[in-house]
């Protein structure tokens, strides 16, 4: 069985008196949070367990804060590896300060338990709430509405299934973001050309430096970011219902890409802009509701080798294009590199272990063509 946890979004329908409760709810756990950073620093502990012990009951007696509420913002600053200034819009809720029933909220406060608070929700998010139980949430404040949201987490079990269908690899890059097996291709001219305005366009807005410049520079990361999850959105989405019943996704494991591949300085920002992790984690829990498997191999070597006749080496991509100097065969570089994604995942059902890349050589593992 595989678990799944998605977050629903929803407004929370407050009065005055239950929205200065939240509000002044917030600002108390934002406190809370800077003073259990300043005792962090301090002490030089970064231990969940260590903190507690050292400022739980300093931190509840000053904030009149509930007690779970203290708990989340002690485990919010252990979590907080930057060791910034907590001024966020958000706090967090457990099972202890939270309940969800009959599309109603019930939850802690400074000024006690809220309870019953009904919530604004349209029918998509009541399909995704009704009959089902939340030990979870986030509460969220919008400045520029000047309303609070709740995010209740939900949890879905879904049945493991074998697949019987195809395996389609997939590529994930820059000039397309993303290429298939199957020959379906997103490219990533558009975003690539966006990234690089918004770049200039942050650039000049820094070197101003005025207050009008930074909340601009603020307006236009968020502006940014919405674009780009609503890309992913819709390319993750084509993927999955591309794929039919028993087919399995193939993926490669790109953890720790920024930290192991080497750029010019001019590629660095928009690779490290870059939001392949997102699209991975929407492909992945699409693919759930559906029924279909994501698996990951190892991505050394797939963008030089050759589909056709498992040749490796670094001259067989130009750019765009794969030519393999071995064999002569000649594909789009993405849609080769999903080729051998795939490639390599069934090697490893044949071998019964991951199967070990080819090092470039005149010698070379002879592979079937990929479709």
């Amino acid at each position: 069985m595989k678990k799944l946890t998605k977050t629903v979004k929803c407004k929370l329908i407050l009065d005055d008196e239950q929205f200065n409760s939240i509000k002044n709810t917030l600002a108390s756990f934002n406190n809370a949070c800077n003073d259990i950073l300043q005792i962090s620093k301090e002490y030089k502990v970064k231990s969940k367990f260590k903190l507690q012990k050292l400022c739980y009951y300093v931190i509840k007696d000053r904030y009149k804060l509930p007690a779970n509420l203290v708990v989340r913002a002690i485990a919010r600053v252990s979590a907080n590896k930057k060791s910034k200034i907590f001024n966020g819009l958000s706090f967090d809720l457990d099972a202890r300060t939270f309940s969800f029933k009959n599309m109603k909220v019930s939850m802690s406060s400074i000024n006690g338990r809220l309870k019953n608070i009904p919530i604004g929700i349209g029918d998509y998010q009541r399909n995704m709430l009704d009959g089902k139980s939340s030990t979870s949430a986030k509460i969220v404040y919008d400045k520029k509405h000047k309303c609070f949201f709740i995010h209740i987490a939900v949890g879905y079990v879904f049945s493991d299934t074998v697949p019987s269908g195809n395996v389609i690899g997939i590529d994930r890059g820059l000039y397309n973001i993303a290429y298939t097996t199957a020959r379906l291709k997103f490219s990533g001219k558009q975003a690539m050309h966006k990234r690089k305005q918004n770049i200039k366009l942050r650039a000049s807005l820094q070197a101003k430096g005025t207050k009008g410049s930074k909340k601009l520079l603020k307006r236009l990361g968020g502006k940014e970011k919405r674009w780009m999850t609503d890309i992913n959105h819709n390319i993750s989405k084509q993927i999955v219902n591309n794929a039919g019943k028993g087919d399995m996704l193939i993926l490669e494991d790109l953890k720790y890409i920024r930290e192991r591949i080497k750029l010019a300085k001019k590629q660095r920002t928009i690779v490290h802009s870059w939001a392949f992790g997102q699209l991975q984690n929407f492909i992945e829990y699409k693919a759930m509701e559906k029924g279909l498997i994501v698996a990951y191999v190892d991505p050394r070597y797939t963008s030089q080798r050759c589909s056709e006749c498992g040749f490796v080496h670094r001259s067989n991509r130009n750019s765009h294009k794969f030519i393999c100097k071995e064999c002569g065969y000649t594909a789009n570089a993405d849609y080769n590199a999903s080729c051998n994604i795939r490639r390599v995942y069934l090697d490893t059902l044949a071998d019964g272990v991951m199967s070990k890349t080819p090092k470039a050589s005149p010698a070379r593992a002879v592979a079937s063509p990929c479709l």
